[in-house]
Protein backbone atom coordinates (compact mmCIF):
# COMPACT_ATOMS: atom_id res chain seq x y z
CA UNK A 1 0.00 0.00 0.00
CA UNK A 2 1.93 3.45 -0.96
CA UNK A 3 1.60 6.25 1.73
CA UNK A 4 1.15 9.59 1.26
CA UNK A 5 4.16 11.73 2.30
CA UNK A 6 2.36 14.44 3.04
CA UNK A 7 0.47 12.45 5.77
CA UNK A 8 3.66 10.66 7.00
CA UNK A 9 6.13 13.80 7.90
CA UNK A 10 3.37 15.02 10.47
CA UNK A 11 3.00 11.60 12.21
CA UNK A 12 6.88 11.47 12.19
CA UNK A 13 7.36 15.29 13.60
CA UNK A 14 4.61 14.29 16.12
CA UNK A 15 6.41 10.69 17.41
CA UNK A 16 9.60 12.83 17.33
CA UNK A 17 7.62 15.32 19.81
CA UNK A 18 6.95 12.48 22.19
CA UNK A 19 10.12 10.80 21.94
CA UNK A 20 12.17 14.66 22.87
CA UNK A 21 9.37 15.57 25.75
CA UNK A 22 8.94 11.61 27.75
CA UNK A 23 13.02 12.03 29.63
CA UNK A 24 11.54 15.88 30.70
CA UNK A 25 8.28 14.24 31.86
CA UNK A 26 10.57 11.41 33.44
CA UNK A 27 13.00 13.56 35.23
CA UNK A 28 10.04 15.64 36.39
CA UNK A 29 9.81 13.12 39.85
CA UNK A 30 13.21 13.50 41.64
CA UNK A 31 12.90 17.24 41.91
CA UNK A 32 10.35 16.72 44.13
CA UNK A 33 11.67 17.86 47.73
CA UNK A 34 10.59 16.66 51.12
CA UNK A 35 9.59 19.36 53.52
CA UNK A 36 11.47 19.12 56.11
CA UNK A 37 10.43 21.45 59.57
CA UNK A 38 11.85 21.99 62.89
CA UNK A 39 8.54 21.85 64.60
CA UNK A 40 7.18 24.93 67.02
CA UNK A 41 3.91 24.45 68.01
CA UNK A 42 1.59 27.19 68.55
CA UNK A 43 0.29 28.01 71.83
CA UNK A 44 -2.94 25.52 71.94
CA UNK A 45 -6.25 26.68 73.99
CA UNK A 46 -8.05 24.85 76.48
CA UNK A 47 -6.79 23.82 79.80
CA UNK A 48 -4.04 23.54 81.60
CA UNK A 49 -2.55 20.45 83.54
CA UNK A 50 0.40 20.53 85.78
CA UNK A 51 3.50 18.32 85.73
CA UNK A 52 7.33 18.12 85.81
CA UNK A 53 9.84 17.82 82.89
CA UNK A 54 13.40 15.78 84.34
CA UNK A 55 15.04 15.25 81.16
CA UNK A 56 15.85 16.26 77.66
CA UNK A 57 13.35 15.15 74.96
CA UNK A 58 14.51 11.90 73.45
CA UNK A 59 11.93 12.03 70.72
CA UNK A 60 13.66 14.95 69.83
CA UNK A 61 17.35 16.03 69.69
CA UNK A 62 17.51 19.59 69.90
CA UNK A 63 17.04 22.43 72.62
CA UNK A 64 13.54 23.19 74.19
CA UNK A 65 12.35 20.29 73.37
CA UNK A 66 11.97 18.23 77.21
CA UNK A 67 10.28 14.87 78.47
CA UNK A 68 7.98 15.06 80.73
CA UNK A 69 5.48 13.38 82.91
CA UNK A 70 1.45 14.61 84.34
CA UNK A 71 0.71 12.03 86.89
CA UNK A 72 2.06 8.74 85.33
CA UNK A 73 2.04 9.33 81.98
CA UNK A 74 5.03 10.67 80.05
CA UNK A 75 4.90 12.99 77.42
CA UNK A 76 7.83 13.37 75.07
CA UNK A 77 8.61 15.80 72.95
CA UNK A 78 7.20 18.77 75.16
CA UNK A 79 8.50 22.06 73.94
CA UNK A 80 9.62 25.57 75.24
CA UNK A 81 8.24 28.44 74.27
CA UNK A 82 10.14 31.44 74.21
CA UNK A 83 7.22 34.05 74.83
CA UNK A 84 6.03 31.87 77.63
CA UNK A 85 7.45 31.22 81.08
CA UNK A 86 6.65 28.49 83.65
CA UNK A 87 4.68 26.33 81.18
CA UNK A 88 5.63 23.91 78.28
CA UNK A 89 3.70 22.74 75.37
CA UNK A 90 2.98 18.97 75.79
CA UNK A 91 1.14 16.53 73.02
CA UNK A 92 1.37 18.26 70.20
CA UNK A 93 1.78 16.70 66.66
CA UNK A 94 2.08 18.34 63.46
CA UNK A 95 1.32 15.67 61.38
CA UNK A 96 -2.27 14.99 62.32
CA UNK A 97 -2.83 18.63 63.71
CA UNK A 98 -3.23 18.13 67.61
CA UNK A 99 -2.41 21.20 68.96
CA UNK A 100 -2.00 19.75 72.19
CA UNK A 101 -1.95 21.72 76.25
CA UNK A 102 -0.55 23.86 78.16
CA UNK A 103 1.84 22.01 80.94
CA UNK A 104 1.77 23.91 83.83
CA UNK A 105 5.71 23.34 85.52
CA UNK A 106 5.64 22.63 89.11
CA UNK A 107 9.57 22.42 88.57
CA UNK A 108 12.21 24.53 87.14
CA UNK A 109 13.24 22.88 84.30
CA UNK A 110 16.65 20.65 84.43
CA UNK A 111 19.65 22.05 82.88
CA UNK A 112 20.00 20.84 79.39
CA UNK A 113 22.26 18.58 77.84
CA UNK A 114 25.74 19.53 76.29
CA UNK A 115 26.27 16.52 73.95
CA UNK A 116 24.06 17.17 70.66
CA UNK A 117 24.10 14.62 67.86
CA UNK A 118 25.40 15.92 64.71
CA UNK A 119 22.81 14.35 62.70
CA UNK A 120 19.73 13.28 65.04
CA UNK A 121 17.10 10.89 63.98
CA UNK A 122 13.74 12.64 62.51
CA UNK A 123 10.55 12.80 65.06
CA UNK A 124 8.34 12.52 62.67
CA UNK A 125 7.60 11.54 58.85
CA UNK A 126 4.92 11.57 56.40
CA UNK A 127 5.71 8.83 53.70
CA UNK A 128 4.15 8.71 49.95
CA UNK A 129 1.89 6.19 50.95
CA UNK A 130 0.13 7.94 53.31
CA UNK A 131 1.28 6.86 56.82
CA UNK A 132 2.79 8.55 59.60
CA UNK A 133 6.08 7.33 61.52
CA UNK A 134 6.91 8.10 64.66
CA UNK A 135 10.54 7.80 66.75
CA UNK A 136 9.80 5.53 69.64
CA UNK A 137 10.88 6.55 73.15
CA UNK A 138 10.54 3.40 74.62
CA UNK A 139 11.34 -0.31 73.67
CA UNK A 140 12.54 -0.74 70.14
CA UNK A 141 11.54 -3.86 67.98
CA UNK A 142 14.17 -5.93 66.72
CA UNK A 143 12.94 -7.69 63.60
CA UNK A 144 14.86 -10.37 61.45
CA UNK A 145 18.11 -8.17 62.42
CA UNK A 146 16.80 -5.07 61.86
CA UNK A 147 16.19 -2.20 64.47
CA UNK A 148 12.88 -0.70 63.91
CA UNK A 149 12.83 2.59 66.23
CA UNK A 150 9.84 4.02 64.27
CA UNK A 151 6.06 2.70 64.39
CA UNK A 152 3.54 3.36 61.61
CA UNK A 153 0.13 4.31 61.59
CA UNK A 154 -0.81 1.53 59.38
CA UNK A 155 -0.68 -0.95 61.57
CA UNK A 156 -3.48 -2.94 62.30
CA UNK A 157 -4.92 -3.30 65.72
CA UNK A 158 -3.91 -6.06 68.15
CA UNK A 159 -5.47 -9.37 69.37
CA UNK A 160 -5.22 -11.71 72.09
CA UNK A 161 -3.30 -13.93 69.93
CA UNK A 162 -0.91 -11.11 68.91
CA UNK A 163 -0.66 -8.33 66.86
CA UNK A 164 -0.43 -9.80 62.81
CA UNK A 165 0.94 -6.68 60.77
CA UNK A 166 2.38 -4.10 62.47
CA UNK A 167 4.69 -1.26 60.46
CA UNK A 168 7.83 0.26 61.02
CA UNK A 169 10.42 2.40 59.78
CA UNK A 170 14.60 1.00 59.98
CA UNK A 171 16.73 3.33 61.39
CA UNK A 172 18.11 3.39 57.59
CA UNK A 173 16.79 7.19 55.80
CA UNK A 174 18.13 8.21 52.84
CA UNK A 175 18.35 11.81 53.08
CA UNK A 176 19.05 14.78 50.38
CA UNK A 177 16.36 16.51 48.41
CA UNK A 178 14.05 13.97 48.21
CA UNK A 179 14.04 11.54 51.36
CA UNK A 180 13.95 8.05 51.10
CA UNK A 181 12.63 5.39 53.96
CA UNK A 182 13.18 1.87 55.07
CA UNK A 183 9.66 -0.02 55.44
CA UNK A 184 9.16 -3.24 57.18
CA UNK A 185 5.95 -5.01 58.11
CA UNK A 186 5.74 -7.81 60.50
CA UNK A 187 4.03 -9.59 62.77
CA UNK A 188 4.30 -10.16 66.24
CA UNK A 189 2.88 -13.52 68.52
CA UNK A 190 3.99 -15.83 71.20
CA UNK A 191 6.69 -17.09 69.03
CA UNK A 192 8.05 -13.60 68.40
CA UNK A 193 8.91 -11.47 65.45
CA UNK A 194 8.74 -12.59 61.94
CA UNK A 195 9.54 -10.11 58.95
CA UNK A 196 6.65 -10.03 56.17
CA UNK A 197 8.21 -7.22 53.71
CA UNK A 198 10.31 -4.51 53.39
CA UNK A 199 10.41 -2.11 50.81
CA UNK A 200 11.66 1.80 50.14
CA UNK A 201 9.07 4.57 50.35
CA UNK A 202 9.33 8.25 49.61
CA UNK A 203 9.03 10.41 52.72
CA UNK A 204 7.04 13.97 51.59
CA UNK A 205 7.56 15.55 55.18
CA UNK A 206 10.24 15.33 57.96
CA UNK A 207 9.41 17.32 61.50
CA UNK A 208 12.51 17.84 63.83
Amino acid sequence: MTRNPCRVIPMLIGAMAVLFSVPHAAAAGPLEKTAVTVFNPPVPSGPQRSGECWTDSIAVARAGAWRCMVGNEIYDPCFSNQHLSGVVICDANPATGRRGFLLKLSKPLPQPSSERIAHPRPWLLKLADGSICEIQTGTTAFVAGLVVPYDCSDSHECTDNGCPYMTGLTGKLKRGRSWIADKVAFSSSDQGLKLLSRKRVAVVAVWE
